[in-house]
């Protein structure tokens, strides 16, 4: 969440252009969502909720849900869901000392014999790379090792790679996502994510139109189930993002409401 727009002050109006800047970057990042999944054969509510704070402000990319590609800041998240009585809360961080970070998780905060730890080093502002340990209780430790790269394109388009495996390079995870800036506020983004295990792959692809400040509709496909997404903002703090996955046993509504300051 590093990359920032330029902004051009103006004599006369350096004060309220830099107000209005400043009321953009956030540090806070708090959503409350709801999931349904129906079938034929059986139905599930799925409660979330998570909060996510930055030790330092970040910039948005031009649209109120973008703050670039990759994490270079301290954080630090909670998130909490509840599926049919079954409930779970996790914790998780990462911390910078100049360009070296160290990462932590704890997906469930009442089992510490399930955790993650990594480090990591960022090269540039642009090339981020780590090492994660897996330590699950009932099944082997794992490391998974990661590369993100950012590409600015310009003062506000880029694209971003990332690309993850395990230590026996059994299985791949590649995703992309291109940001680009249309005319006025409009904007368009891509996501591109291909998930291979071994046995099995997954294909996944969303892109988003942000006609202007308030309104984005995306279409995209999650391994061939048709997805369609609309997101309404009411203002650079609060907004709606509301999907549908048409899957051919199950579909899956999911509603999430966010709130970042």
């Amino acid at each position: 969440m590093r990359f920032l727009m330029p902004l051009t002050l103006l004599t006369l109006s350096c004060t309220a252009s830099a107000n209005a800047e400043q009321s953009e970057s956030k540090q806070w990042f708090n959503s409350i969502n709801y999931a349904k999944i129906d079938s034929d054969y059986y139905s599930d509510d799925v409660y979330g909720l998570s909060t996510h704070y930055y030790f330092e402000e970040q910039q948005n990319s031009g649209v109120w849900d973008d703050y670039g590609y990759l994490d270079t800041d301290s954080n630090i998240g909670l998130n909490y869901f509840n599926s049919d009585g079954y409930s779970g809360k996790g914790i998780f961080g990462e911390g910078f000392y100049g360009n070296a970070f160290a990462t932590f998780e704890l997906p469930n905060i009442g089992d510490a014999d399930n955790y993650s730890l990594g480090l990591g080093y960022l090269f540039a502002d642009s090339l981020k790379v780590s090492v994660r340990m897996l330590d699950y209780e009932y099944s082997d430790t794992v490391y998974l090792f990661k590369a993100q790269y950012n590409h600015e394109i310009n003062d506000t388009d880029y694209i971003g790679f990332t690309v993850e495996t395990d230590d026996e390079t059994e299985s791949w995870d590649l995703s992309s996502r291109y940001f680009a800036h249309l005319y006025d506020d409009s904007y368009f983004a891509i996501n591109v994510d291909y998930l291979d295990v071994g046995d099995d792959s997954v294909f996944n692809v969303l892109a988003n139109y942000y006609f202007n400040k308030h309104v984005a509709v995306g279409i995209g496909s999650n391994d061939s189930d048709l997805v369609i997404e609309g997101k309404y903002f009411i203002n650079d703090s609060y907004y709606f993002t509301a999907n549908y996955t048409d899957n051919d046993n199950y579909d899956v509504y999911n509603l999430s409401f966010v709130a970042q300051f």
